[in-house]
């Protein structure tokens, strides 16, 4: 299991008078501060357990609470800080992590770029630890740049085969799972498979007057994962379809299970 985990701590993101009114920056502030609390946890956690069983150091109750959820395959208490369906197994548990850190890394790359890096960083959505805020900071920061109120701001979906380029408004997605339909040609059409990939999607805050008419639409709920209990957003996508609904077709977040 070791093997997966990365070696290095993961960076503070350096505040500056510009930034810091950036909501979204403030966002991934907020979560690369989970995330380097957790991976500490984690990284501490299975360095003691080695110790442990290379007899190097004394076992204490939490270390054999921990030893005892690991060879049951249970993901220990301590690092279960975010959202996953319940009865995930610890392997898969930690290649998820791993990921979650990747995204994190580069993340702070990002910042240290600049803000136009960190806006235009394509944002793994699963791999957050708090989905709904990314909605919301995207949306709190168009209505700044823009001068506009959060209430006039309508969210714009389009879904691309690979990244494409972003204006002020947009921000890209990747690594949704579309449930029971497929997306081809800008429309949505229900299909036989389980679940296709979302390569990538630009989401747009957009004022209600600058919609223009999109023909006919579908409202499909986001959620975080398979067990469908916790709802991100609703995205709208055009479609020729009525079946939806009934074919209980989403998009989740991730495909974790």
């Amino acid at each position: 299991m070791a093997h997966h985990h990365p070696k290095e701590e993961l960076d503070a993101l350096k505040r500056t008078v510009e930034n810091i009114k950036d909501p979204l920056y403030r966002f991934f502030e907020r979560e690369c501060t989970i995330g380097r609390k957790l991976l500490k946890t984690v990284l501490t956690d299975l360095n003691d357990v080695a110790q442990v069983c290379e007899m190097k150091k004394k076992q204490t109750n939490y270390i054999r609470a921990l030893l005892s959820d690991l060879q049951k395959g249970i993901v220990p208490k301590s690092w279960n800080q975010y959202t996953v369906p319940g009865g995930v197994t610890i392997n898969p548990w930690i290649v998820d992590f791993a990921e979650r850190i990747r995204q994190l890394y580069k993340i702070v790359e990002a910042a240290k770029k600049g803000q136009t890096a960190l806006k235009e960083l394509s944002v793994w959505l699963g791999g957050l630890f708090s989905q709904e805020a990314y909605v919301t900071a995207t949306r709190q920061s168009v209505a700044q740049c823009k001068g506009y109120s959060l209430e006039e701001l309508r969210l714009q979906v389009s879904v691309h085969d690979k990244a494409v380029e972003l204006d002020s408004s947009s921000f890209g997605i990747c690594g949704l799972k579309l449930m029971g339909a497929v997306h081809a040609r800008g429309k949505l059409n229900i299909t036989e498979d389980i679940m296709t990939d979302l390569v990538y999607t630009k989401i747009s805050w957009v004022r209600e007057q600058d919609i223009t008419a999109l023909g006919k639409q579908i409202t499909l709920p986001v959620y975080l994962n398979n067990t469908r209990t916790l709802l991100v957003e609703t995205l709208n996508f055009a479609t020729d379809e009525d079946m939806f609904y009934q074919r209980g077709v989403a998009i989740l977040c991730t495909a974790l299970a």
